[in-house]
């Protein structure tokens, strides 16, 4: 089978998805996937952009069975630019997160336009994919509130449509084989996700400053990504744990 994949943003834990599928997938991929950087410009911009990279694939003698896009993309946006004679390619979406409950700093700050974007994207695909039971459901529980918002033709049903065609599609994990018996020490911890407020990681070192309260032995490695901005707990976790930090 032939897939087309679009990512609007191809990088990060989505790359790493799509590319982790593909090398383990008995079928032919064509990737079109844009630069991790905007994520609200992305969600945006994206259908405009990679219908015509579509386009020049199409031009290019490729053709495709089945279309596969992650939760970024405007799906309804982009079916409604495709070329003509393949806005009916069956069109698969994968939620890595869902914008109406995805972890904001302060609630008044949500933008329900991308919410609404992540309704008519499901609303728009043949089959909807998500990561796990909790991101489906709390999807799902968000919609009535954000609908009861508008003003009027307030889409209620579209959560049953939306239901009716869910599933559960957890992300692979790679298997490693054991590198030899564990070395006898302390708990060994680690931060291994993006350096961000929606990581919770007040949460986190708040666990690690109660097991030093109670002088539980155990050392920490903060890895994963920074960015040039990153919450202040970082800084302050460095300078109160250092005796337990692993570099």
């Amino acid at each position: 089978m032939q897939v087309l994949a679009i990512e609007p943003y191809f990088g990060g834990s989505h790359r790493a998805f799509l590319e982790g599928w593909i090398a383990h997938s008995r079928h032919a991929w064509t990737v079109l996937g844009l630069r991790p950087a905007k994520w609200k410009w992305r969600m945006r911009q994206a259908a405009v952009t990679c219908a015509r990279q579509m386009a020049d694939e199409l031009a290019a003698g490729h053709r495709w069975d089945v279309l596969f896009c992650s939760d970024m993309l405007n799906l309804a946006e982009f079916r409604g630019l495709a070329p003509a004679g393949w806005r009916d390619l069956p069109a698969l979406v994968y939620f890595h997160e869902n914008q109406l409950t995805y972890p904001v700093q302060h609630e008044d700050e949500r933008d329900y336009h991308f919410g609404l974007t992540n309704m008519t994207t499901a609303l728009a695909a043949e089959a909807v994919w998500f990561n796990s039971t909790f991101n489906r459901d709390s999807f799902l529980d968000a919609l009535p509130a954000m609908l009861k918002r508008m003003p009027d033709h307030q889409p209620l049903e579209a959560i049953e449509q939306i239901r009716a065609t869910a599933e559960i599609h957890p992300p692979g994990i790679a298997a490693f084989p054991p590198r030899g018996p564990r070395t006898a020490g302390p708990l060994r911890i680690v931060w291994a996700a993006r350096w961000e407020h929606d990581k919770d990681p007040e949460t986190f070192f708040a666990a690690l400053s109660e097991l030093q309260a109670r002088g539980v032995p155990f050392r920490v490695s903060v890895l994963g990504e920074r960015f040039a901005r990153c919450p202040a707990v970082f800084d302050e976790a460095q300078a109160a744990l250092r005796e337990h930090l692993d570099r």
